[in-house]
């Protein structure tokens, strides 16, 4: 009879100020105000957290045992060879629910002694992602992080702190909705000579129609019941505002294209949020989702762009996720 072990009382988080309450608030209003919100607004409540799940297991090619699993597999299967009883404490920044990260875990078992540290801008999801982390075998669990990724930075070195082996930080899932510079000075800051990197990106298929069959990856009901959530959140009532999903002509700086979303609304709207009153107009949209796609070549860049030796890079069959190995210089 299998025997469930106690969970224990509470799990001690550190929380940046850059996902305070106050900041948060001022951030969304400033967000509708500007006419882009912020993508880490939709990952924030445990509501969105769980929407966000049912997309991922949905639609995510990197949860496709038959495509994408197979790039992160075949860098796992890299790095327990490079560590070699070394162990090494796995930092997941952005790690969303941990599915990725636990899969690097349980392909570094016997590699030495492993922690994990969780760190993401969804306090939810850092909740699901140390569950899931906790139950790798021989794994000791850093204390987890909650911040902006963007803007904590500078601070991450003293968040997650210090454990054996070498550090292997990975950055999965973060490019599609972050500008690349951003996202890679927060590994950055974390890598030390000799540490490795793995970080993975959405990629845009060669052929003809490939965009448009990302694009309905986007444009059904679980996406738009995800985005919905803020924008019910915001007091915007059924049929006062519509969510159109597209492709974003701006894709950003490395990226070969984008999908974008964006909130139009029918008729002028009062809102009276947390931080402030906003007023939306028609023909005034605001984006609320921006999801970039990269080719091979440019995530090749990016790695290399930011002084990292690439030491692999491994695309999904059907070419839609691309992870790449790196490694920190040692002279």
């Amino acid at each position: 009879m299998l025997r469930t072990l106690p969970r224990p009382p509470f799990i001690d988080v550190v929380v940046h100020e850059s996902v305070h309450p106050e900041a948060l608030a001022a951030e969304l209003r400033e967000g509708l105000v500007e006419g882009e919100v912020a993508t880490r607004q939709h990952y924030l409540s445990a509501r969105q957290a769980r929407l966000w799940r049912e997309i991922a297991l949905a639609f995510s090619p990197a949860r496709n045992d038959e495509d994408g699993a197979r790039a992160y597999d075949a860098v796992n299967g890299l790095l327990a060879d490079r560590l070699a009883g070394d162990g090494a404490h796995v930092i997941g920044l952005g790690c969303g629910d941990g599915a990725k990260e636990r899969r690097m875990l349980d392909a570094l078992a016997g590699s030495g002694p492993l922690t994990a540290t969780a760190v993401d801008v969804s306090l939810p999801l850092v909740q699901v992602a140390v569950d899931r982390l906790g139950g790798a075998a021989g794994t000791a669990l850093g204390r987890p992080v909650v911040c902006d990724l963007g803007l904590a930075a500078a601070d991450l070195p003293a968040m997650v702190g210090e454990a054996p082996g070498p550090r292997v930080v990975s950055l999965y899932g973060i490019l599609p909705g972050m500008e690349a510079f951003s996202a890679m000075a927060s590994a950055l800051a974390l890598l030390r000579p000799g540490d490795l990197l793995a970080v993975s990106a959405n990629l845009l298929p060669a052929g003809e129609g490939s965009l448009e069959a990302v694009i309905a990856q986007y444009d059904n009901g679980p996406t738009r019941r995800w985005l919905g959530a803020l924008v019910e959140d915001a007091g915007i009532e059924e049929g006062l505002a519509d969510v159109r999903i597209g492709e974003l002509s701006d894709p950003g700086t490395g990226a070969a294209a984008a999908v974008g979303a964006w909130l139009e609304p029918r008729e002028e709207l009062e809102l009276e949020l947390e931080a402030g009153g906003v007023r939306l107009e028609p023909g005034s949209p605001v984006r609320l989702l921006r999801s970039a796609r990269h080719t091979p070549e440019g995530l090749e860049a990016i790695v290399q762009a930011a002084g990292l030796e690439l030491l692999a890079l491994e695309v999904s069959p059907t070419g839609e996720e691309g992870v790449a190995l790196a490694a920190a210089p040692t002279g």
